[in-house]
């Protein structure tokens, strides 16, 4: 229970350092968007290699 509360926290940090409340170095901030922005990017890559694999399954083809 303590984890999940602990990366709660870190969530609430990272979104305030992405929001511009916390006040940091630019390059840090700048930084965390792109990895947000591939991670997203990754996320959609994984869901179309999915969705292609669940297309093949259903059609009965290899």
């Amino acid at each position: 229970m303590m984890i999940l509360i602990r990366l709660i926290d870190l969530l609430v940090i990272g979104v305030k350092v992405l929001g511009g409340r916390t006040n940091v170095n630019p390059v840090l901030r700048y930084g965390l968007w792109v990895a947000v922005l591939f991670t997203v990017a990754a996320g959609f890559a994984v869901l179309g290699v999915l969705l292609v694999l669940l297309q093949h399954s259903l059609e009965g083809t290899s």
